[in-house]
């Protein structure tokens, strides 16, 4: 059996969470800059502004920041503060987590048009998981390791319960989001893009959402040894992060050619739903013009050469 506390295989699989890290971290970065004209286009006004697009970057910026500053803390091999790195590492990363699931939680108001029994659920569960985090961070302890040459969190199964708590409430709010898609009934003959778009969105953002949140969970679960604990925590939170920008900006480019999904998340119209009819607002319904069966016309008075056309 393996001895996943033999201090060759913590340092091997120390080494293999390091890999893992600065390639997630290399991604975002070059993910980061590469979406930068997103917000360029808001401040040159080419973007409609909605008030979403500072939730929207300062997830952005905290996940980039987590990622600079955990690959500085890793790479260093020089004795540092460990407390205050450690506590501002994990407050950041939060930070980029609860943005994240913001905005899923705006989505799902718009989609259910601001009904209050959605708002009051959505929103309960997101303050449900801040309050997960804050407890997860007032309870880390951290200290300098000889062996590793590295910062390590003294009591990382301390943050088991707020792992497990951000996977559960963000499928929740993922499944009410997907709900009320069916309850639009986009699928049905007729559909407009915005649903269709959003469906494949919001079952891309639910697979990303699992598969990336169930390493972490089973791990820690586990408990086989610190590197293991965490070493899958910032790759989901990475993942994380582009899923809900990316939808997000694909949702802004689509309203900004007209379409919107509510006030809540595009402030520039909204959607008419009715009983037997899903027809958007901003739709111009064309009444049936009044046709003529037959008419005669008098050749003898026409300046233009009749053609077959026109028998």
């Amino acid at each position: 059996m393996v001895d996943f506390q033999d201090p060759a295989l913590i340092i091997q699989d120390l080494l293999s969470t390091l890999k893992l890290w600065h390639a997630l971290a290399g991604l975002y970065i070059w993910e980061f800059f590469i979406t930068l004209d997103f917000e360029w286009k808001v401040i040159r006004g080419h973007q409609p502004y909605r008030w979403t697009i500072w939730i929207y970057s300062i997830t952005r910026l905290a996940t980039l920041l987590t990622a600079i500053f955990s690959m500085v803390s890793m790479d260093s091999r020089a004795k540092f503060n460990c407390e205050g790195i450690i506590v501002w590492l994990f407050t950041i990363s939060y930070v980029g987590f609860a943005g994240a699931s913001l905005l899923i939680v705006l989505r799902n108001i718009a989609i259910w048009n601001g009904q209050k029994i959605v708002i009051a659920i959505t929103t309960g569960i997101w303050l449900a998981n801040i309050g997960f985090f804050i407890q997860s961070l007032a309870r880390v302890r951290t200290s300098w390791d000889p062996l590793l040459s590295t910062c390590a969190v003294l009591d990382i199964h301390s943050t088991k319960l707020n792992t497990i708590t951000t996977l559960v409430t963000d499928i929740a709010l993922l499944l009410i989001m997907l709900i009320g898609l069916l309850r639009l009934g986009f699928h049905e003959p007729g559909v407009y893009g915005l649903g269709r778009l959003m469906w494949r969105q919001g079952i891309v953002w639910l697979f990303l959402a699992t598969i990336a949140e169930i390493p972490p969970v089973v791990f820690i679960s586990l408990n086989l040894n610190d590197p293991l604990d965490y070493m899958f925590s910032f790759p989901a939170m990475v993942i994380m992060t582009i899923a809900a920008t990316r939808i997000y900006r694909s949702l802004s480019d689509f309203s900004s050619h007209g379409a919107s999904v509510g006030d809540s998340f595009f402030p520039t119209g909204s959607t008419a739903v009715s009983k037997g009819s899903r027809v958007p607002a901003n739709v111009i319904v064309l009444e049936p013009m009044e046709v003529v069966p037959h008419r005669t016309f008098d050749l003898s008075q026409s300046t233009v050469a009749p053609t077959a056309s026109q028998f």
